[in-house]
């Protein structure tokens, strides 16, 4: 095998395929690159054993100017950790990787020289990143994609025995592509149109595959099949491959209250500012960073905070439009201010609306994208709160 490039496509595609390398696998090579160099064309491969991905690049770029110089035919695997060091460090505009000796590569641009250990590439484990044959995939924007991860990631679970939560529910039906995500505390979930009004499907995956598709160039379109077993996403050059999540998601109308008596509406950067200077207090020592939001008829919306130890915060809100049932004047509730700070700002609107039905249920936050969908689980007030 023998490959001369230029090197920062090279560099392009194991820069992208690193995001599938583990820190440390019981399998050692999946701690390698596979390499396949074809006479107009070039592959690196990587996997975790779970998300694998296939990065390529053809011999010319779209303007016709030459990618690969040169390409000798051959299949190795690679220390990804050190090839891509290596690579990165090299000064040269052209490189050339070349089989020296069975299981030796030369690495060499005008100046640097090194040569790396390698193994078989046949010997690489058999990851699955062939496009289904007769199936039928939908189609979404690497843009529209990147918003629904974006509006949906930050409530996908960190830790906890359901391994479900660790990743995003993907849907769609009655015309619409659907991202749902949840810890078991907070649910994001985001719709948006899918041409394909026919298409019904409901399949969960991890996190990180979805967070490595929307990595892809923002101008390409990604293409997207499934099984029962995996999900493989195909945007341009990239092919990225993923196990499902097995389990159902639960049911996020069913967590909605059929109503809410008490409302406030803020404005979205005066609350966010207001929320991290009481929240200040509030996360020295609590886990859960509590912060009590106070609804008053009269005194309007305040945020306060409050540490045994150190002291107390709070803050008056000025742009605020107050809803309480006539028979109240004041609402108050507690809430994690992390997970509300991710709900307002997945939002993206000048004004949010909260909605509550109790100080002890579930609440919402709103906006004027019905397909939009923020709830927080509260947190119980302390007396001395």
């Amino acid at each position: 095998m023998k490959l001369t490039i230029k090197r920062t496509e090279f560099l392009k595609l194991l820069t992208y395929a690193a995001q599938a390398i583990p820190s440390r696998s019981a399998e050692n090579q999946f701690l390698n690159y596979l390499i396949e160099v074809e006479e107009n064309k070039v592959s690196v491969i990587a996997s975790d054993g779970n998300i694998s991905t296939k990065a390529s690049v053809e011999q010319k770029d779209n303007k016709g100017n030459d990618v690969i110089i040169n390409a000798t035919p051959g299949l190795i695997q690679t220390p990804a950790k050190y090839l891509l060091e290596m690579i990165s460090k090299l000064s040269g505009d052209i490189i050339t990787l070349d089989m020296v000796d069975t299981n030796y590569l030369n690495i060499s641009d005008d100046v640097t020289d090194f040569n790396l250990v390698t193994k078989d590439g046949r010997q690489y484990p058999d990851v699955d990143l062939n496009i289904p044959e007769d199936a039928k995939g939908i189609k979404v924007s690497i843009t529209d994609l990147k918003n629904l991860f974006d509006t949906t990631a930050f409530a996908v679970a960190v830790k906890g025995p359901k391994e479900l939560f660790y990743g995003i529910n993907i849907s769609a039906n009655d015309g619409k592509l659907t991202f749902l995500a949840t810890d078991s505390y907070r649910v994001a979930r985001l719709s948006i149109p899918e041409e394909n009004e026919t298409a019904s499907f409901t399949f969960t995956c991890p996190v990180k595959a979805i967070d490595m598709v929307t990595r892809v160039d923002a101008s390409q379109e990604v293409e997207i099949f499934f099984d029962e077993q995996r999900a493989l996403f195909v945007a341009g050059n990239i092919i990225l491959s993923t196990r499902l999540l097995r389990g159902d998601f639960p049911s996020v109308d069913r967590l909605i209250p059929p109503e809410f008596p008490y409302q406030v509406i803020v404005n979205r950067e005066e609350f966010l500012s207001a929320a991290e200077r009481v929240r200040i207090i509030s996360s020295v020592e609590d886990r859960n960073s509590l912060v009590k939001f106070t609804l008053h008829k009269e005194n309007g919306v305040t945020l306060s905070a409050r540490n045994a130890n150190f002291g107390n915060s709070q803050e008056q809100l000025k742009k605020v439009v107050v809803t309480l049932p006539e028979e109240v004047n004041v609402f108050e509730i507690g809430f994690n201010v992390e997970f509300v700070l991710d709900a307002v700002k997945a939002l993206r609107s000048e004004e949010v609306t909260f909605v509550f039905a109790s100080p002890t249920r579930m609440f919402m936050l709103k906006n004027d994208n019905p397909n939009n969908t923020q709830i927080v689980t509260p947190i119980r007030l302390a007396s001395t709160i």
